[in-house]
């Protein structure tokens, strides 16, 4: 549970990150060029993804453990793709290999 959360927070991050202006689409993952193309659409399932990742970690965690725990994953994952991005690190594999690992890591240590 706890890394498809940080798994949903991944990916509305960065559909709002990339409509942001200051981004320059370095065209990785596929997605950069749509959502730069459909701002308004890219930003409503970003807010939309990050209320339902806040609303699943409150469900899982409580409330207010669930809102801390939110808020750390969200600055984690915020500060890797701003960092990350623009050195074009995040691909397919490198996102899969990550949250292959912290999935077996989840399984195995919950």
């Amino acid at each position: 549970m706890a890394t498809g959360i940080s798994l949903l927070i991944f990916i509305s991050f960065y559909l709002l990150y990339g409509t942001s202006k200051k981004m320059a689409p370095v065209g990785e993952l596929g997605i950069e060029k749509w959502t730069g193309d459909h701002k308004k659409i890219s930003q409503y399932s970003g807010l939309a993804l990050m209320i339902l990742s806040l609303g699943l970690s409150c469900f899982y965690w409580g409330i207010g453990s669930g809102t801390f725990t939110f808020f750390i994953i969200l600055m984690t994952m915020a500060s890797l793709i701003v960092l990350l991005a623009p050195l074009r690190l995040i691909n397919y594999t490198f996102l899969g290999i990550i949250f292959a690992c912290s999935f077996i890591f989840e399984i195995l240590l919950f």
